[in-house]
Formats: C-alpha cells, structure tokens, sequence
C-alpha cells in the first residue's frame, strides 16, 4: 500500500468554525451600524466586515476604503443597523 494513502486525513486542516464572530453582528456585514459598547454609554459608528480566515472574526471599520481595521467586540449593549455600503 501507498504511504500517501494510508496518511491519516484531517489532522493537518484547520477546521472552520465561527466561534470568533460577535453573535450581534452575524448577517451584517457590509452595513454601517451604530454600537454602544458593554463599558461605555458612547456611541460608535463603523462598517462591519468578517476576515476570510479559518477562523473569521468581525472587524470594525471606519469607511469603506479601509483595509484594516479593530477587531469587534465580543458583545454589544446595543446594535443598531443604519445602512448597507456594499
């Protein structure tokens, strides 16, 4: 037999999980959302957008040339959606 075949498949592959996304901002990716963070009564406005990655996480960012931008956070006291960018 083949060593390529008897290989045990799926130790080396990352496995897909969504554990990294803000369950509050699951489904709006692409609108500008208004947030007031756990720790703060300040509002904060940004596009969100989910990395491609194996394990994707959301990322905040400021307008819709950016590149880069923060990661979320975990939990929000409260989202609103205002408009869809893309």
């Amino acid at each position: 037999m083949d060593c390529e075949n008897t290989k045990t498949f799926g130790l080396d592959i990352e496995e897909n999980t969504d554990e990294g996304l803000t369950v509050q901002l699951v489904g709006l990716e692409g609108w500008r959302v208004e947030v007031v963070p756990i720790k703060s009564d300040r509002k904060r406005r940004f596009i969100v957008e989910r990395t491609k990655d194996a394990r994707p996480f959301h990322l905040e960012l400021s307008h819709r040339k950016s590149s880069v931008g923060r990661p979320a956070d975990s939990k929000y006291k409260s989202v609103r959606k205002l408009y869809r960018v893309y």
